[in-house]
């Protein structure tokens, strides 16, 4: 028996509702195994970081980036996901976007400091990653400080906090405008938190 196209119509409707959902699934699983082959803990040089493959998806997750600065300390940073600028063009420099950025810069043997934050911003041209929101510093002698923006350059080794820092250590709770970190002046593993203006500290006894 013949269809009429009225009922050739209906068939067809029929079963594109029914194909088409299970393409959409389909199509979403193979993305997400796709992006769950990918590595996270494959550091990658900023020097060498493909702009073709951000040309091509502005957009990946789980992204990890490495330098070392022209003074020896080796900076890692860790990004849950990073966008590039429309149409970023391959040999420009580097200008990102991350979100939930969490870093480390390692001043040689048991000198390091730890950062986080919910924004960021790695400009390749200035040699900068600046972060934002709520940043949280952590380094191994025990001090835990809080402030709006953290720059960390990296050429070389020096991390600013600005806009008002406030944290607790182990003489007890500090606040200044800002700090810096650098190395030791005598060239030893390590290096000097500096708290600057306005420098409070609520000495807190040891119990």
């Amino acid at each position: 028996m013949s269809r009429t196209p009225t009922n050739w119509r209906s068939g067809l409707s029929l079963t594109l509702r029914l194909v088409l959902p299970f393409g959409a699934l389909l199509l979403l699983s193979t993305i997400f195994l796709v992006s769950r082959s990918v590595d996270p803990s494959q550091a990658v040089a900023l020097a060498n970081l493909d702009i073709e493959e951000l040309t091509r998806e502005p957009r990946i997750g789980t992204a990890r980036f490495a330098t070392v600065t022209t003074d020896g300390t080796a900076i890692t940073i860790d990004a849950r996901t990073v966008r590039s600028p429309a149409n970023p063009q391959p040999g420009d420099p580097v200008e990102l976007t991350l979100e939930d950025p969490d870093g480390t810069a390692e001043f040689g043997v048991d000198g390091t400091v730890a950062f986080r934050s919910e924004h960021g911003h790695l400009d390749q041209m200035a040699n900068l990653l600046t972060m934002t929101g709520t940043v949280e510093l952590e380094d191994e002698s025990g001090y835990v400080i809080t402030m709006p923006m953290l720059r960390t350059f990296l050429d070389r080794s020096r991390i600013e906090g600005t806009g008002g820092v406030f944290g607790h250590g182990p003489p007890g709770e500090i606040s200044a405008q800002s700090l810096t970190i650098t190395p030791l002046e005598s060239g030893e593993n390590g290096y000097l938190l500096d708290f600057v203006g306005d420098v409070r500290l609520l000495y807190i006894p040891a119990d």
